[in-house]
């Protein structure tokens, strides 16, 4: 009996934990990633999630028209400094570099229903103690304001 009710107690603790990390990657993105768009941008797509120092991760992004998207990778500090590479579907390179807890816009031409694929890894710790930390990504597209049409500006 004594069992049931200690699995049921960590359980619970795991579920409130995953939630918390959630909740913070969540908030994340909102102050760092929404933060970011300015003008006539609008978020077309955005994902997040968390990381351990010294894994990897991949997003798929969908691209639905031909033209230049604005990628936005934001990652935290604890997670190092974090590399990047872009690709198709095709596995052709797109873009790649590395951040280390800062925001990178990636200004990429595509092509309609080529998706594409952003790979991450984060820095190997050096210590025993693995820090945790979010990566976000958005993509971007502007919005025409009908005004300008009418007014030519």
């Amino acid at each position: 009996m004594n069992f049931k009710y200690s699995s049921l107690l960590l359980a619970s603790i795991a579920l409130l934990a995953s939630t918390s990390v959630s909740a913070q990657c969540k908030k994340f993105s909102k102050k760092r990633v929404i933060s970011t768009i300015q003008g006539k941008q609008s978020i077309d797509q955005i994902t997040s999630g968390t990381l351990g120092r010294g894994e990897s991760a991949a997003a798929l992004i969908e691209v639905t028209t031909t033209g230049e998207v604005d990628l936005i990778i934001s990652t935290h500090p604890n997670l190092g400094e974090v590399t990047y590479n872009v690709v198709t579907t095709n596995g052709q390179s797109l873009a790649s570099g590395s951040s280390r807890g800062s925001i990178a816009r990636l200004p990429i031409s595509v092509e309609a229903h080529s998706d594409i694929i952003v790979h991450v890894q984060s820095e190997k710790t050096s210590s025993a103690y693995t820090p945790i930390g979010c990566v976000a990504m958005a993509t971007t597209k502007v919005i025409p304001n009908e005004m300008d049409i009418l007014t030519g500006e």
